[in-house]
């Protein structure tokens, strides 16, 4: 007697029909949000300063014993006062400086390609690499700095978007924490709230850390630049701070421009400076940066590196300044979701 033979399961139409198009809402999605990776980072550098503002009222209303918007209104207020501040009685000082950097600039550019023309064995070299002009508009310097500019402008009217939605998030956290809770279900609600907790905890205490790298990054080098005697120091090191912001990129940008400045003034000048920012991060990197940062908060050299390059390249320059931030969040995101879970499973613990 033969086995029965059993039909085929088919699968039905109606449920190949939604998984098609559950797989057409996700290619879907997936292309809005490549669409829309520049709101996406606003919205993640939003999410990161509204956090920071946040911890600090936080602390203000503890410590002070005052309400929570209070505390959000000294954080606002004090921010504006200090830009205000530095706008007030230092912006003829900034004008003045940057007029300069835009000057000299182009003279050390001039002076380093009157270096390279001398030697035939520069020449050469500089041709196989077809970099023909280092100063004039059309040449590699200008063909490579102008785009980064030109991007790093454009998030500076990014930034200006960046506080105030900021405000709007740190204003009413639980609002939109709760808002973003009901949109998951009601059995991923517990592990969302506490990947919400733990990314908030790290960013928080890495944006303070950050803050303070970039404020004694700032001093150190307007100081250094001062006792050596280079004009614009002032803005230079302001810059210098700014940038910082950047892991590594941006502390060899700054010290690029820098050394361009000075060569105005004379090569030697220029080597001071080179030395001058060469101690200064061996400072920050060695002291300053492991007594502020905590390890949970600081990423491997390598690991901070790559992840700056990939976000430039992916995302544009403008990207690079999130790159830490962000690395921090998906990492904090898999250990939730992915490592403690799987020890636990392990382990057998509950």
């Amino acid at each position: 007697m033969q086995p029965e033979e059993r039909a085929p399961i088919v699968e039905p139409i109606g449920q190949f029909a939604s998984r098609v198009a559950i797989l057409l809402a996700m290619i879907g999605a997936a292309l809005a949000a490549w669409t829309l990776r520049e709101v996406a980072f606003i919205l993640f550098g939003a999410l990161v300063l509204a956090n920071g503002m946040n911890a600090v009222a936080c602390f203000l209303a503890r410590k002070v014993r005052i309400r929570y918007a209070l505390g959000l209104l000294a954080v606002v207020t004090t921010g504006l006062t200090v830009l205000g501040a530095v706008g007030w009685f230092f912006g003829a000082t900034i004008n003045n400086q940057l007029e300069e950097l835009s000057d000299k600039i182009p003279d050390g550019l001039q002076w380093l390609t009157n270096q390279i023309e001398a030697r035939p064995y520069m020449r050469d070299l500089l041709s196989k690499l077809e970099i023909n002009d280092l100063s004039g508009t059309t040449g590699w310097i200008a063909k490579t700095l102008t785009p980064i500019l030109r991007s790093f402008l454009g998030a500076a009217g990014s930034l200006v978007v960046m506080a105030i939605v900021s405000i709007y998030l740190a204003a009413q956290p639980e609002r939109y924490r709760s808002g973003a809770l009901r949109l998951l279900p009601f059995s991923a609600r517990s592990k969302a709230s506490e990947l919400l907790d733990a990314t908030g905890n790290i960013l928080g205490r890495w944006l303070a850390g950050q803050v303070a790298v970039m404020a004694t990054v700032g001093l150190l080098s307007g100081v250094g630049l001062w006792l050596l005697g280079i004009d614009a120091a002032f803005v230079l090191g302001l810059v210098g701070g700014l940038m910082s912001f950047v892991p590594y990129l941006g502390s060899v940008m700054t010290a690029v421009l820098a050394t361009l400045f000075a060569l105005a003034q004379g090569p030697y000048h220029a080597a001071a400076v080179i030395v001058m920012y060469i101690c200064v991060h061996f400072v920050e990197g060695n002291f300053i940066t492991p007594l502020i940062q905590a390890e949970a908060t600081s990423l491997p050299p390598a690991i901070t590196l790559l992840t700056v390059i990939s976000c430039a390249i992916l995302f544009g320059p403008s990207a690079a300044f999130l790159a830490s931030p962000l690395t921090l969040f998906v990492i904090t995101a898999l250990d939730v979701l992915y490592t403690k879970p799987m020890v636990k499973r392990e382990t057998g613990d509950q």
